[in-house]
């Protein structure tokens, strides 16, 4: 389908008005919490995102499918029924959005004024740098959130507490991660997190807290390309201070544990059977027969 629109011409002139223009800066806790609603034209497209891309471009197929719902839903409800986009703040003004290009293209199309948001702080190169440089460890272990540390319809997970907003806060920890946890830090590691989505560095604390365990590295939005040469060049700083800073670093898996040494091409590795409900338990009795055999 066609653009009949001239919607094209839109995206276009918005891509071209703010190229090279973009910086990320963190959203205040306050404005994430106030402003859930944000005018389109506050609203910028990312370059990078597949969306604004010649060769892949808009669906306007999709595009007209979100126009027509949200035509029906003001019409029956006065109000618009959709999932807040999810945006990051820029420089120097509005949100650039992260996921729902089409949504926010049929609501510009429909004449629609206001779209909701989630404002998340993703994070940066500098978030990195200062974790880094809090920490007194030269260890660490890294997990996948996404395919790791939340459990998935198959896994057993733990007792959600009573304190969690389960609206808020809908992920569900696999079973056995809060001990993990406190197993590493006792045997001085950091505890680093990873996720390709766009979670919010705060979010992610939050939710932990609420499991009474602390994580010292949070990098969200992993699948982000950058384009800024400050980002860019912040970025080599960050990964040249772990190298760095980290001697050791174990990545754990769902079905093994890699240990691996910085400046040596010598790993261990350690399998674990797979959809083994022992994981954790197998996580810890692997690193600890590691740390024996060292000591003697």
């Amino acid at each position: 389908m066609s653009d009949s629109t001239g919607f094209s011409a839109y995206l276009k002139s918005e891509l071209e008005k703010y190229k090279g223009v973009y910086v990320p800066v963190k959203a205040s806790p306050l404005e994430s919490i106030l402003f859930n609603k944000v005018s389109v034209k506050k609203l910028h497209p990312n370059p990078n995102d597949e969306f604004c891309i010649d060769s892949v471009g808009p669906s306007y197929r999709i595009i007209s499918e979100y126009q027509k719902k949200f035509r029906e839903d003001i019409a029956r409800n006065g109000i618009l029924d959709t999932e807040p986009l999810m945006v990051e703040k820029v420089r120097p003004d509005g949100y650039m959005i992260l996921n729902g290009h089409h949504r926010w293209a049929a609501a510009i199309i429909a004449g629609i004024e206001k779209m909701p948001v989630n404002i998340v702080n993703l994070t940066k190169p500098s978030d990195i740098i200062k974790m880094l440089e809090k920490s007194d460890r030269n260890k660490r272990v890294t997990f996948d959130l996404d395919e790791i540390i939340f459990a998935s319809e198959e896994d057993r997970f733990e007792d959600i507490p009573s304190s969690l907003d389960t609206s808020k806060f809908p992920e569900k920890v696999r079973l056995g991660v809060p001990a993990l946890f406190h197993f590493f830090h006792s045997r001085g590691y950091d505890v680093w997190v990873f996720s390709s989505k766009y979670y919010s560095m705060d979010y992610i604390k939050k939710l932990f807290k609420k499991y009474s365990v602390d994580v010292d590295g949070i990098v969200t939005g992993t699948a982000r390309k950058l384009d800024n040469t400050g980002v860019v060049e912040k970025k080599k700083t960050a990964d040249q201070l772990i190298a760095n800073k980290y001697k050791e670093t174990i990545s754990v898996d769902n079905d093994s544990v890699l240990r691996t040494y910085s400046g040596s091409k010598e790993f261990d590795h350690f399998d674990i059977p797979e959809n083994d409900e022992r994981w954790s338990a197998k996580v810890m009795k692997i690193v600890e027969e590691a740390i024996a055999n060292e000591q003697q």
